[in-house]
């Protein structure tokens, strides 16, 4: 069974107390070797609610209906009410652990009576509960059918019989208790068809409890429950569904049974059928064809691309074959030469067109930040405007690049060699062009007062570059890594120069500092100095010869950290 680690909240769980437990194996003895009247007296005198749910389940797999009557007309039920009010718990729910799950305790016992410990193994009660002698079906059913009688007493729905039935496949109790006319209450129905999560304790038993069944199993569990909660319905999907049942969902019998029972809407059918292509399931394929899954001509191509890059012939193979037999080659030719002509249309420079290139958000002052280049140019020009506001920043990451991930834009971001900035800019931000291992050429205008943490990190073809005096402070790492970088020049106006700004620029020869900077080996936050100090902004680069103005802030940095440098040559 897959781990899944659901959110339990521990806090609510109410534990048995040290003077209880002798109170417990005393109880339980009388349960399974006195008479009924021995066990509810000392049920009565006792008096912990703790055991109410459990002396029921003992009672009725153990010794039958006379010592369930017996129990309940003492008092004994599924209700929780009383240990609220007993131990004083603001929220209360009582639990049975296992190493990742929790089973409310009138849940556990209904499993008790009708299973055993088999299907439930890992849960604290079942180390000493194995020693239960079961009484007989015929006997069993009777229990069941009497608490179902006295559901209102007992405080429990008989759905809840009915349910756990279907669960653990006791399908002459469920044959049973639908000839009574017993079926699941409205909670449950909701429950199944409408409200799966992690936050549920229910549902995270229930997805547990079909983790835990074989392949036929499964289908026939969820074709029972599906056909319960009535109306046409079917079973909530969840992610948590896919993740525990993935490795079986390939094979197309069970495939095809869990597309029939459970909410195709609520699947992610993308990630699914690529799921499909990744384990070359062609037999999958043709079920999701069925289903209509593949009648969107885009999710289509995609899916054609995918497998295509990840080299799955055989399921490539299926989906062109499935594009030539289904496809309105004609209506999709016309199709793609009308959105031809309306991009060939449509200017350049137009809202519309800049915005299948460009990502953007507005800022508080009306002016606009670029997220993200989704161009494919090499060469590429930020917009000065957008429509009618102005474009004065590159945000985080907009030109990040990463040769290594399955976005399409990292991947091309990398093969970019020009980048020009419009006049307008103001701030760089972080690791707005980092890792742009093509770009040889980028000119920083003069309006430009920031550059970002990070912001050209290992952009390995760059070479040169000018710092404009109305950049206040140039970030840490900000050009840390550039291996080819040979020059820097930084103009008068500049007053701080970032921790590892130039750090690892192994070819780096010339930096020319002003006498306006002022701060040198700035950490860009508290928790990095603590980390970090030490480093110095050059490290890493063997050839540099840094030039600086005699007495300047830079010349005493030089000295301390032992940069070579020149006074006055080359400023």
């Amino acid at each position: 069974m897959a781990a899944v680690q659901p959110h339990i909240r521990r806090s609510r769980t109410i534990k048995m107390t040290q003077e209880e437990k002798p109170k417990l194996a005393a109880i339980e003895k009388a349960i399974l070797g006195g008479t009924p009247d021995e066990a509810a007296a000392l049920y009565r005198e006792f008096d912990i609610p703790l055991l109410t749910a459990r002396v029921l389940g003992v009672a009725g797999r153990g010794r039958g209906l006379d010592m369930v009557k017996a129990l309940v007309e003492s008092g004994a039920s599924f209700e929780y009410e009383e240990i609220n009010r007993a131990r004083k718990v603001e929220h209360f729910t009582s639990y049975y652990y296992s190493d990742h799950h929790a089973m409310v305790l009138s849940d556990f016992f209904i499993l008790f009576l009708l299973t055993g410990v088999d299907r439930i193994k890992g849960y604290t009660p079942v180390r000493k509960m194995n020693a239960v002698a079961p009484v007989c079906e015929a006997e069993r059913m009777k229990v069941i059918e009497y608490l179902c009688d006295q559901s209102e007493k007992v405080h429990i729905h008989p759905g809840d019989f009915l349910y756990f039935a279907i669960l653990t496949e006791e399908w002459n109790v469920v044959s049973a208790l639908k000839n009574r006319g017993i079926g699941f209450s409205e909670e449950r129905r909701r429950l199944l068809a409408e409200d799966g999560g992690r936050d549920n304790d229910r549902w995270v038993m229930y997805y547990t409890l079909l983790a835990g069944l074989d392949d036929d199993a499964f289908m026939r569990v969820t074709a029972a429950l599906c056909m319960e909660i009535g109306e046409g319905k079917k079973l909530f999907f969840t992610e948590i569904l896919w993740k525990t049942n993935r490795q079986r969902f390939f094979e197309p019998v069970f495939f095809a049974s869990v597309l029939e029972h459970f909410n195709q809407s609520k699947m992610n059918k993308k990630q699914i059928s690529m799921d499909i292509i990744d384990n070359e399931r062609v037999c999958c394929l043709e079920i999701i064809e069925n289903n209509g899954w593949l009648k969107n001509t885009h999710r289509r191509d995609e899916l054609i691309e995918y497998a295509l890059e990840n080299g799955r012939t055989e399921t490539t193979a299926w989906l062109l074959d499935y594009k030539n037999r289904t496809a309105n080659l004609a209506a999709e030719q016309e199709k793609a030469e009308k959105k031809l002509m309306r991009e060939l249309s449509m200017a350049p420079d137009s809202v519309t067109a800049l915005r299948k290139i460009w990502s953007y958000a507005k800022r508080e002052d009306g002016t606009l930040c670029i997220k993200r280049y989704k161009g494919e140019e090499l060469e590429v020009v930020v917009p000065e405007k957008i429509g009618k506001n102005v474009v004065t920043a590159i945000g985080d990451r907009a030109f990040l690049g990463d040769v290594h991930r399955k976005n399409k834009a990292e991947q091309h971001h990398c093969r970019i060699t020009k980048v020009t900035l419009p006049g307008t800019i103001q701030q760089i931000g972080v690791h707005a062009f980092s890792h742009m291992a093509a770009l040889k050429e980028i000119h920083i205008p003069d309006s430009v007062n920031a550059i970002g943490f990070c912001a050209f990190f290992e952009c390995v073809s760059l070479q040169d570059i000018t710092i404009p005096g109305s950049v206040k402070k140039i970030g840490g790492a900000a050009f840390k890594k550039c291996a080819k970088l040979k020059s820097v020049h930084i103009c008068e106006g500049v007053t701080e120069i970032g921790e590892d700004a130039f750090a690892v620029c192994r070819s780096l020869e010339k930096v020319i500092i002003p006498e306006s900077v002022q701060e040198l080996g700035t950490y860009w936050d508290e928790l990095y100095s603590l980390l970090y100090d030490g480093r110095e902004i050059f490290s890493g680069c063997p050839n540099l010869t840094v030039y600086c103005p005699p007495g300047s802030r830079a010349e005493a940095y030089c000295k301390e950290k032992r940069v070579r440098f020149k006074s006055g040559g080359g400023v």
